[in-house]
Parts: C-alpha cells; structure tokens; sequence
C-alpha cells in the first residue's frame, strides 16, 4: 500500500517535471523470514525486536525433548547394528571352533560304534541267529552315524571358512542406514534452534516463551544489513535508458553530495493496468518495479527512508 502510494506520487511528480527524469524510491533490505518446522512449543528466546544479529546467534528455540528422545533412539539402533557387524567381521570365537570339534569326534566314534555293530549282525545274520530285520536296523543305524559325522564336519567347516561376504555387505548396509536415520533425526534436532544466517535486526518477533505454534508459522522476521538496495518504479519511457548494470544517482535530503547506484533488477511486467489494454499516451505512463544496489556510501541508510532516483546524463 506504502508503494502504491508512492508509485501514485511518483507519477504526478513525473508529469510536472518531465525536464528532470527523476522517481521517488525507498531504501529497502532483504527480508528474511524464519519459520516453525514443527508443531511445538516456544521454549527459549534469546533476542528481542529491534536487536542487531550476527551470523550463527542463535535467535530462538523450540521444546526439543522428543527430538532429542528420537535421536537418542537412532544412535542405540546404530550401535546394534555396529555391533551385529562387528560379530560377523569377528567370525567365530574359539570356544565355537572348539566344540564343533568335540562334536566331530563324538560322530567319529559314534560311526565306529556303529561299524562294529553292523558288522556282528552281519556275521550273526549269515548264521541265522538274527534276522533280515536285526541287520536292517544296524545299517540304519550305521548311515545314521555318517549322517551325523558329516553333519558336524560342515558344522566345522563353515566355522572355520567364517562369515559369508553377502554377510557382511549386508551388516555394512545396516550400519550406513542407521548412520543416514540418525544424521536426519540430528538435523530435525538443530532445526529446533533458529540460527541467523547473515547479520540483521530483528525486525519482528511476535511470540513469547510457552506458546504453542503450528508448522509453518513465522517465528522471526529478519532484515539484513548487508546490500541495502533501492525499491522504485520507473516509467515505460525510462526503458530504453535503464537496465540491469545502468548506473543511476541517489539524491537524499539532508545530503549535499548525491549517492551512486547500480540497477539490480528491472521488472518485465508493469506494476498496474495491462500494456494492451491502454492507448499510445497511457502506455507512457507505465510503471515498472526496480531495485537499484546502493554504494559503499548509502549502507547505513535508514530502511524506509525516501529518497529520489535520477537517471545520468
């Protein structure tokens, strides 16, 4: 509405001293605008409205016990999984080893038993004092010993080879996403503390420690102090004259000598009515939005303060 109004007194302005290509502007910066990323609880403000900011203070925090609950979770999932991959790097420990090897030896003399047993049958068979059933059962049992002896022996065996590499690229993977699950949770966790990321002032601070604000809701408003730039509107006729780089003076009131400025920006679209839909003499009094850098000179102007642009000669 402030532009508006100064875009209306910029035309009159305009059209009383067409021998002096000049606009009205207003010294602006850059707003940045900090919001909530979750549904939570204001729990600790650090600065106050109007307050100047460096880069990384801390500026606000929100409650951040279930966050911290959540990371907390993760790194006891990531030791497991580093444990669980450490068993499988480890291998088999001796005492495993060893007792594989007691059971092979039990399943070696069970096979012997077994032989022995096989063989009396059999001689008792062919002097029929036992059975076709009696010899059955001691075969059985003897295939049953060898079974089992080899058996232990690939029990052994896969102790002594150690964990299979699909194994252990398995353990690896676990070990990365739980590595991954926890650097998120860590960044939900710093996103709980608002940070300035470039020196401001604190510009508008509307909440106060305890009240609960939704996702998205703005905490801090910011307006840095770097790069104060110049915000007017240029009529259609200065176009051929203006553009990005142009160079353009400041004049300020009070001030004897006028300031240097760089045009940042020039809008492509006008501010108001559609070019088309005017006539030859109202598409000359079109305006168009344009933001112009100031120079080392004008970096302590005031925001808000209004001041005139003049196109060089």
């Amino acid at each position: 509405m402030k532009l508006l109004a100064l875009c209306c007194f910029t035309l009159c302005l305009f059209g009383c001293q067409q021998g002096e290509p000049r606009v009205f502007g207003q010294v602006e910066r850059d707003r940045l605008t900090l919001t909530a990323p979750v549904s939570e609880q204001v729990a600790e403000i650090w600065v106050s409205e109007g307050q100047q900011v460096t880069a990384g203070m801390p500026l606000l925090r929100l409650n951040d016990s279930i966050a911290q609950a959540r990371v907390q979770q993760k790194q006891a999932e990531l030791a497991q999984a580093q444990a669980k991959l450490a068993e499988l790097l480890a291998g088999a420990r001796s005492e495993e080893i060893e007792r594989a090897e007691a059971v092979i030896a039990e399943a070696k003399a069970n096979v012997i038993q077994a032989q022995q047993d096989f063989s009396r049958i059999q001689r008792l068979y062919k002097t029929r004092v036992l059975t076709k059933s009696d010899l059955d059962q001691a075969q059985a049992a003897l295939t049953t010993a060898q079974a089992k002896q080899e058996q232990a022996q690939q029990s052994w065996q896969q102790l002594h080879n150690g964990t299979r590499s699909e194994q252990v690229a398995q353990g690896r993977a676990l070990v990365a996403a739980a590595q991954a699950s926890l650097a998120i949770e860590q960044q939900h966790l710093a996103d709980l503390t608002l940070v300035a990321q470039q020196a401001a002032i604190v510009d508008v601070l509307p909440w106060q420690v305890g009240d609960r604000v939704m996702a998205g809701t703005q905490l801090v408003g910011l307006l840095a102090t770097q790069r104060p730039y110049v915000r007017a509107y240029v009529p259609a006729t200065w176009l051929d004259r203006v553009s990005v780089g142009s160079s353009v003076r400041i004049l300020v009131d009070g001030r004897a000598e006028a300031l240097s400025g760089t045009v940042r920006k020039v809008r492509s679209e006008p501010a108001y009515t559609p070019f088309y839909a005017l006539n030859e003499r109202d598409r000359a009094r079109l305006m168009y939005l344009t933001d112009i850098d100031l120079d080392l000179a004008g970096q302590t102007l005031p925001t808000g303060l209004n001041l005139e642009v003049e196109l060089l000669p």
